[in-house]
């Protein structure tokens, strides 16, 4: 077993020894390759959705070169940084750390290519690369809810996400199964729950359950919602299971009532950030922009879930309009912002001794662009904003132009993050200027 490397942290449970820099670094800059590559595939599909074609073959590939190439990799890579640091509670193995980064890139790429040709032999393999995948990091990080002094609700978290991406897996496997024959069942209940799982279960509960140490911090704001984390989650994981019941017993009134119940947790969930923006002590930066629009696309995901609870289910560019929100729109645009927030300090910290760029800068701070941040924040929000109208009213026009404006967003948070390498390569007398986020 490698033992981790890096700065000794300082927690209540004593010191404990932060990862190597290069464990989140490949983690972040997968999400932000698959980040790319998912953007030109929205621009490409957005008719498709607005259309309701969900179960179009690069449909699928788009949906999980999102989940699981961004925010999987950005979700991974975060929990084997923030555990360790946050919750005082050390990573199993390093080397672990990189075999499950290794084993979800490459169950990602089968997964996705298989979607794309149509191919179940490379879709099955890719979910037994990512459940392995899952394995590994779920080894490292999930200890934390035993032995964290001072974070065990957010090991809670952890462990209840970790669970609805394995259930979510296992509802794969059963549609990759009818797919090839080998058995009956209802695609539609059974890609729903899959997509709920993956989206609220998984992704979700994840940046909630972190989010609620990190968004605070980032705020300077209080911490002090205990209560609501408890009637979030409970009802959350309630309305996952009972939805994923009805959708595997093809019992229509169970689907209902979970969908109810997710209609419910969504008071508790919407609270959340408006107690961490309402009660901040700071102002907002472009990375704060880009969570504070990625929290508007959570509320505005709940209206879209209730016309499909209220009226017809199978009106399929509604289903489109909320993963648009629930994914591209809240989770996505959060690990950006997110992304925005500690990678700079993470390679500050680490690489300045190497990077005279940085040195000359003088602060993580000064190491993006906060008007190129601002700027992506815009794109991103009205980008996802107007594609989840565009897919309501059935526009294909206006979903494929929105998709390029979110697009265009995606594109300015990449060249930023590179921009800052650059410049850290750059002798220090030449070391351009960057304007400085608050």
């Amino acid at each position: 077993m490698v033992q981790a490397q890096g700065r000794a942290l300082p927690t209540a449970g004593g010191p404990v020894t932060a990862p190597p820099f290069a464990l989140p670094a490949v983690h972040f800059a997968a999400a932000l390759i698959w980040l790319m590559l998912s953007a030109g595939l929205l621009v490409w599909l957005a008719p498709r959705l607005a259309a309701g074609r969900v179960f179009d073959p690069p449909v699928f590939a788009l949906v999980h070169s999102l989940m699981l190439g961004v925010v999987g990799s950005a979700i991974f890579g975060t929990l084997q940084q923030f555990v360790p640091g946050g919750l005082g509670v050390p990573l199993r193995s390093v080397r672990l750390g990189f075999v499950g980064f290794w084993l979800l890139q490459l169950g990602v790429v089968l997964l996705v290519l298989g979607f794309l040709g149509w191919r179940g032999w490379a879709q099955g393999l890719g979910w037994l690369a990512i459940l392995a995948a899952v394995g590994a990091v779920s080894r490292n990080v999930l200890r934390a809810r035993r032995h964290s002094v001072n974070g065990k609700l957010v090991g809670l978290y952890i462990s209840v996400a970790h669970s609805a991406l394995g259930v979510g897996m296992a509802v794969a496997f059963a549609r990759i199964g009818e797919t090839l024959g080998w058995w009956q069942v209802d695609r539609m209940a059974l890609v729903s729950a899959h997509a709920l799982l993956g989206a609220v279960g998984f992704g979700l509960l994840s940046v909630m359950g972190v989010g609620n140490r990190m968004l605070p911090t980032f705020l300077m704001g209080p911490g002090d919602d205990t209560r609501w984390l408890h009637w979030q989650l409970g009802l959350s994981s309630a309305a996952l299971l009972v939805y994923s019941g009805g959708a595997v017993l093809t019992e229509g009134w169970l689907m209902r009532s979970g969908g109810w119940l997710l209609m419910l947790a969504a008071v508790p969930t919407l609270m959340l950030p408006w107690r961490w923006f309402a009660r901040r002590r700071r102002p907002l930066d472009g990375a704060l922009w880009q969570v504070a629009s990625s929290m508007l696309a959570l509320a505005a995901a709940t209206p879209v879930g209730l016309l499909l609870l209220l009226g017809d289910p199978y009106r399929f560019n509604r289903w489109a309009a909320l993963l648009v929100a629930l994914v591209a729109g809240c989770l996505v645009v959060l690990v950006v912002g997110v992304m925005a927030k500690i990678l700079p300090h993470l390679s500050y910290i680490n690489l300045v001794r190497t990077m005279p760029g940085f040195a000359a800068l003088g602060s993580p701070n000064a190491l993006l662009r906060d008007d190129w941040q601002r700027v992506s924040a815009i794109c991103l929000g009205a980008g996802w904003s107007l594609l989840v109208i565009a897919l309501l009213a059935e526009h294909a026009a206006g979903a494929r132009a929105a998709a390029a404006l979110w697009a265009l967003g995606t594109g300015l948070v990449v060249l930023n993050t590179a921009r800052m390498y650059v410049i850290g390569r750059r002798p220090a007398r030449t070391a351009a200027p960057a304007i400085v986020s608050n």
